[in-house]
C-alpha cells in the first residue's frame, strides 16, 4: 500500500527557532515529487492521502497551508523558488519513496539556497526506515520524520509557532534531528488509534485528481519484500465515517466512485459485511450504484463475499499473485498458493468482477525456471489486466536485509536510492539472473500475457498509452549500463 509520506525540513537546530511577529499559526507547503523521471511522472493520477490528510491538520489548527503536486503539474526548481518568495513558508514539507529522495533532496536544497531559515522535513518509507541515514546523507534535510505524519507536523507547527521549536523538538515522537553534531532520534510514535478522528483529506488544495480513500491502515501479513511503513496491525475506520467521506467526495469534489488504497481490503469478515450492506441501503437511497475497487488477498476469496461487493457496486479487484511458484510464495511468506490465486480471480470474474494481478519478478532463490513459472502463471491465471515489476530491496524490509548479507544468491548492486525503483531501477541482481535478465522477464511477462490471451488489441492499446514506459525499458533492455551488470 503504498502510498505514504516523506518531509522535508530546513535550518539548523542548534538555534531555536524564531516566532514571527503576531503569528499564532504558521506557514507550511507540502511537497510531492513528479517521481523517478519523465516516463514515471504521470504513473500514478490519484491524490496523496499522506498529504491531503496532513494539510488537512494542519488547517484544523489554524495553520496556513499550500500544495506543490508535482505529479500533476510541472513544477520546476524556479517555480519552487518563485514559490517560497511569493508564499514564505516556515515550513517546507516534501514527500517521497525511496527512489524520490534525492529528489526530495534537490527540493530542500533549493529552498534552502531561497531562504536559509526554512524548516524542513522528510517523512515516508525510507525515513521510516532509515532516519539518521538520511540526515547523514543531505544536509539540506533539517528533519527526517518516522512513522504516520500527522500528529508529528502539527506538534512541530505548534512547537515553531510558540517559539520554542528547537528546544521541543526532542520531546515531539517519531523524528531525528541533527543536535551538537550529533544526529538524535526521539521515541517511536504511537499508531493513531482512533481514525474517525481525522480531518478528511485536504482535496481543495490539490490540483483536481481522482481521490482514493483508505479504509484501514496498517497490514497483519508478513511478505518479506513490503515495507509496512502503516505497521503490521489492522486500524479500521468506522463504516458510517468512511461513508460520510464518500458523501463528501460526491458533494465537494463531485467524484463519484472510490479506490480503496488499503494494502488488503477485506481483512475484517465483520467489518466488510457491515460496509457492504450499509453500501447497498446507501445505493438504493441514492437511486443508482456507487462503483468502487480495492486490493484483496486470494487467502480471503470467498465467493459470496464477491457476489456481495459486485452487488454493492465493486466493479474492480486486484490481487498480489507475485509468483507462479509455490515455493517461493512460501519462501516470501505470502500466505497463499498459485491455485489459491488462480481460484480467487476465477470467483471474482464469476461474480461479475474485473481482477487484476501483480507479479514480481527477482524473489530470493529466484531462477530462470521459477521466472518463466511467473511469465506463465501470468498469462493463465484468468487475470484480466497484470502489472509486473522487477524486485527492489527496499530499506527495512526482509529483503533488504537478504540482499545485504548475499543471502539466496542476491548482489546489491547499489545503494544510490535513485535505483531502488520496481520499474525503471538497477540495484538488485541474483546468481544466475543479471538485472537485464530480470526486466527481460518483466517484458516477458507482458508480452505473453496479452499474447497467450490474444489480446493483441489490448496490448496495442497499452503500449500506446504507457509508449514513454515501454520505450525506457526496451532502451535498457538493449543500451548496457552499470545499473545492470551482470552479477559475479
Amino acid at each position: 500500500m503504498l502510498r505514504v509520506m516523506v518531509w522535508c525540513m530546513m535550518g539548523p537546530f542548534e538555534e531555536p527557532f524564531v516566532r514571527r511577529p503576531g503569528s499564532d499559526s504558521m506557514k507550511v507547503t507540502l511537497m510531492r515529487l513528479a517521481g523517478g523521471g519523465p516516463q514515471q511522472s504521470q504513473r500514478y493520477g490519484g491524490g496523496h492521502l499522506g498529504l491531503g490528510y496532513i494539510a488537512a491538520c494542519l488547517l484544523q489548527r489554524g495553520h496556513q497551508v499550500r500544495v506543490l503536486d508535482g505529479k500533476k503539474q510541472t513544477i520546476t526548481e524556479a517555480d519552487v523558488r518563485q514559490h517560497i518568495r511569493e508564499f514564505q513558508p516556515q515550513i517546507f514539507g516534501v514527500t517521497a519513496m525511496t527512489h524520490e529522495i534525492h529528489g526530495a533532496a534537490r527540493a530542500c536544497e533549493g529552498v534552502k539556497a531561497e531562504a536559509g531559515d526554512i524548516v524542513t522535513i522528510v517523512g515516508g518509507p525510507h525515513t521510516t526506515a532509515l532516519p539518521e541515514r538520511t540526515l547523514e546523507e543531505f544536509p539540506a534535510v533539517d528533519l527526517a520524520a518516522v512513522g504516520e505524519g500527522e500528529s508529528t507536523m502539527c506538534e512541530l507547527a505548534a512547537a515553531m509557532a510558540a517559539g520554542n521549536g528547537a528546544a521541543a523538538t526532542g520531546e515531539i515522537r517519531g523524528l531525528a534531528f541533527r543536535h551538537g553534531g550529533k544526529i538524535v532520534r526521539t521515541a517511536d510514535r504511537p499508531w493513531l488509534e482512533d481514525l474517525d478522528s481525522l480531518p478528511f483529506p485536504a482535496w481543495h488544495l490539490f490540483p483536481k485528481v481522482f481521490w482514493p480513500v483508505f479504509a484501514s491502515r496498517g497490514c497483519p501479513y508478513g511478505c518479506l519484500f513490503c515495507q509496512r511503513v502503516m505497521g503490521r496491525r489492522l486500524r479500521l475506520r468506522s463504516v458510517d465515517n468512511v461513508l460520510a467521506e464518500l458523501d463528501a467526495l460526491e458533494e465537494k469534489v463531485g467524484q463519484r466512485d472510490a479506490w480503496f488504497q488499503d494494502d488488503t481490503f477485506g481483512v475484517n469478515p465483520k467489518w466488510t459485511d457491515e460496509f457492504l450492506d450499509k453500501l447497498i441501503a446507501r445505493n438504493q437511497r441514492k437511486g443508482y450504484v456507487y462503483p468502487w475497487g480495492g486490493n484483496s488477498r486470494a487467502n480471503l476469496a470467498e465467493a459470496s463475499v464477491y457476489r456481495k461487493m459486485r452487488s454493492s457496486g465493486c466493479y474492480t479487484v486486484s490481487f498480489g499473485v507475485e509468483s507462479g511458484n509455490d515455493e517461493i510464495l512460501k519462501r516470501i511468506q505470502k500466505g497463499a498458493t498459485c491455485a489459491m490465486a488462480r481460484n480467487a480471480i476465477a470467483a471474482a470474474k464469476k461474480a461479475g468482477i474485473h481482477t487484476s494481478a501483480f507479479f514480481i519478478i527477482g524473489h530470493p532463490g529466484e531462477t530462470w525456471k521459477t521466472a518463466l513459472q511467473t511469465v506463465h502463471m501470468a498469462a493463465k491465471c484468468g487475470a484480466d489486466s497484470i502489472a509486473a515489476g522487477v524486485m527492489v530491496p527496499y530499506p527495512g524490509t526482509v529483503i533488504w536485509d537478504m540482499a545485504r548479507k548475499g543471502d539466496y544468491g542476491y548482489r546489491l548492486l547499489s545503494e544510490d536510492w535513485r535505483l531502488y525503483d520496481k520499474y525503471f531501477g538497477g540495484a538488485l541482481a541474483i546468481r544466475g539472473l543479471s538485472h537485464r535478465q530480470l526486466e527481460f522477464f518483466q517484458v516477458l511477462t507482458y508480452v505473453w500475457h496479452h499474447a497467450y490471451n490474444l489480446r493483441l488489441r489490448e496490448f496495442a492499446n497499452f503500449a500506446l498509452r504507457f509508449r514513454r514506459e515501454a520505450v525506457a525499458m526496451l532502451k535498457r533492455l538493449f543500451h548496457r549500463t552499470p545499473a545492470v551488470e551482470h552479477p559475479e
